[in-house]
């Protein structure tokens, strides 16, 4: 059973992932007749190749490409089209593929936007969002329990933060390219390829 030596889909999978990098990085979106082209390729060329099997392969490499970030798009974190350009990877690479590249894709995403906060100043103000959703609502028990203004003076400290703009939109396509192009990077090693190996089941 064929994994990742599928050459004519790595360079499909380049070529998406350079085309949704760039929608997303000058039209904010990353549209459907890129992704959902790619899809039906990833569907179609593996049953060519393989039969049903190729078929199942592809189907669940894209379903799992499309569970990954789900969670994160139900909560407003990223869009749909971030969730069917994984779901397209799925479906070129296969579920061990996206798995491990949606894994690093978070890491990447944690890392630059970490950079766009420092870089557009807004680091200690989230800091200070998330230690307040977690502290404000401790010290608002101390300060009802032992009536200490102390305990209100931080707890408003916490609740509140500077008004002002919210971020601009951080482009997630772009830690999705990170993520999918350093692990097609790491396929390409012998080491690499005996690691991934061992992730069949």
């Amino acid at each position: 059973m064929f994994l990742f030596d599928f050459f004519i889909n790595d360079i499909v999978l380049v070529a998406l992932i350079g085309a949704a990098l760039f929608f997303d990085l000058t039209r904010y979106k990353i549209p459907n007749y890129l992704t959902f082209p790619v899809i039906v390729w990833g569907l179609v060329s593996y049953t060519a190749v393989d039969g049903l099997s190729g078929l199942w392969f592809s189907f669940l490499g894209l379903i799992m490409g499309l569970v990954i970030f789900f969670i994160p798009f139900a909560m407003g974190g990223m869009g749909g089209g971030d969730v069917k350009l994984m779901g397209a990877v799925g479906a070129l690479q296969g579920w061990q593929f996206v798995l491990m590249a949606g894994l690093l894709t978070a890491i990447a995403g944690g890392v630059i936007s970490v950079i766009y906060l420092i870089a557009t100043r807004r680091l200690l103000r989230v800091l200070k969002k998330m230690a307040g959703f977690v502290l404000a609502p401790f010290f608002s028990f101390l300060y009802y329990n032992t009536n200490l203004d102390l305990f209100n003076r931080i707890s408003v400290f916490f609740a509140t933060h500077p008004q002002g703009g919210e971020p601009g939109r951080l482009p997630y396509g772009l830690a999705i390219s990170v993520g999918v192009l350093v692990f097609l990077a790491v396929n390409m090693f012998p080491w690499g390829e005996t690691y991934l190996s061992s992730l069949t089941w």
